[in-house]
């Protein structure tokens, strides 16, 4: 029965943001090549976003408000909320080192978020990879398949195990950058959406 609720509450959060999001559609711009657009999102290393993320594994659905808060120099904060109850949490990074803080106000450090995560939580994010995937770029320097549509926006990536689809994108000052995206990995699916990009430079 909790398992059913869960999804209820995942369905109802993804079906919100995706009739309420305002973001401005993709500039579509053909003469944008994709050695043209890796080359200016590359050079976004600072943003604020907000969305959701919802998270499937074999043993349950979760689903939780996300917001990134990214600094220049790996540091970053990351933070969890919601429906995860217990788990909600906030993952604070800096060079070398990574504090996850959970609601209740426990604490634990490590070197790496994905490490971190998987000791405390029991289930994968690939929050440094993430940091390129969700500006719709691959991560440097590893084996990685590409697909792209008309407009050389990058649809589907695969590397490091994952299968990433970027499914719509947005405008933002001038930049179109992913506002749906799923990652799938073996027994995990993760799913976000991205409702207000802010911050970018």
């Amino acid at each position: 029965m909790h398992s059913k609720i869960t999804a209820l509450l995942v369905f109802i959060v993804f079906l919100g943001l995706t009739s309420c999001a305002t973001l401005p559609p993709p500039a579509q711009n053909q003469d944008s090549s994709w050695a043209q657009r890796s080359k200016t999102l590359s050079q976004i290393q600072q943003w604020h976003l907000q969305g959701a993320i919802g998270i499937r594994t074999p043993e349950d659905n979760l689903s939780a408000t996300l917001t990134w808060e990214q600094q220049q120099n790996q540091h970053y904060i990351l933070s969890l909320w919601g429906p995860l109850g217990t788990q909600s949490f906030t993952l604070k990074g800096e060079p070398h080192q990574v504090m996850l803080t959970l609601s209740d106000g426990r604490e634990w450090k490590a070197s790496s978020p994905e490490a971190l995560i998987e000791q405390q939580l029991h289930w994968r994010l690939p929050v440094s990879s993430l940091y390129y995937w969700i500006r719709g770029l691959p991560v440097p320097r590893l084996l990685a398949q590409k697909q792209f549509d008309a407009y050389h926006h990058l649809t589907v990536l695969n590397q490091q195990g994952w299968t990433i689809q970027f499914l719509r994108y947005a405008s933002i000052n001038g930049i179109d950058l992913p506002t749906k995206i799923t990652l799938t990995y073996p027994q995990l699916s993760v799913k976000i959406v991205i409702t207000q990009w802010q911050k970018l430079n």
